[in-house]
């Protein structure tokens, strides 16, 4: 893990904040206060092929964007990227993130980009579909998605997808709010002067096991383009 993430903790015996890639923790010795930020980063194109555990193979990259070309498999994973490690977290912490989303805002209206962004502990996913445009229509800029983590999100699940927008523009921005301990997210973008979707999960993370920001694709004639992606854990 970077030394330089800002992933901090509060040890009881000395008020001041540690960071997890020092010696093991105990989670017992752990005081988790209210509104604290326990993770956070802005994750760029550079930092992202910097750090990532996982990246897919047929992409390119500039200091603007990281664009991942069209390819097999459909449900493909896109990113990778550790969060909070195993044996940090109770199962019964109370967790939320942010994740913010800039993507490119030149998507025709015939292209598909469907990515969906979220969090795994290893065996669940939990995130949202960053819709295409093209589905504006009938579907909502973005919806709740669930499914099994690993190279393929299998058993890829959409949650209610609508209502759907007035306005049909792409900006590719989306604020991403996951509530985990209550199998809740919601997703906000800008349109209708600010549209909000939420979701109510079927599947259960286990914080014990570790967070994982993960990003998957929807099939294999896509490409998605990443601007940045902003990671906040409180």
């Amino acid at each position: 893990m970077d030394p330089q993430v800002s992933l901090f903790f509060f040890y009881k015996k000395k008020n001041i904040s540690i960071s997890v890639t020092k010696n093991p923790i105990n989670v017992n010795d752990i005081i988790f206060q209210d509104n604290r930020v326990i993770y956070h980063q802005n994750m760029t194109p550079s930092w992202l092929e910097a750090h990532a555990s996982y990246i897919y193979r047929r992409r390119f990259s500039t200091p603007e964007q990281l664009t991942f070309d069209k390819g097999p498999p459909d449900n493909g994973a896109l990113l990778k990227v550790p969060l909070i490690p195993a044996d940090i977290l109770e199962d019964s912490t109370l967790i939320s993130l942010k994740i913010v989303v800039s993507m490119d805002d030149d998507i025709k209206e015939h292209e598909h980009s469907r990515p969906a962004y979220g969090v795994s502990d290893g065996v669940s996913f939990l995130g949202f579909e960053a819709n295409a445009r093209r589905h504006f229509s009938a579907r909502a800029p973005c919806f709740g998605v669930e499914g099994t983590s690993g190279d393929i999100l299998t058993g890829r699940t959409s949650l209610s997808k609508v209502p759907t927008p007035k306005e049909s523009f792409y900006d590719g921005q989306f604020v991403i709010t996951l509530k985990l301990n209550e199998h809740w997210g919601s997703c906000y973008t800008a349109h209708d002067g600010g549209f909000v979707k939420t979701a109510a999960y079927n599947k259960r993370l286990l914080l014990s096991k570790g967070l994982t920001l993960e990003v998957y694709k929807f099939n294999n004639r896509e490409k998605v383009k990443i601007k940045f992606i902003e990671v906040t854990v409180m």
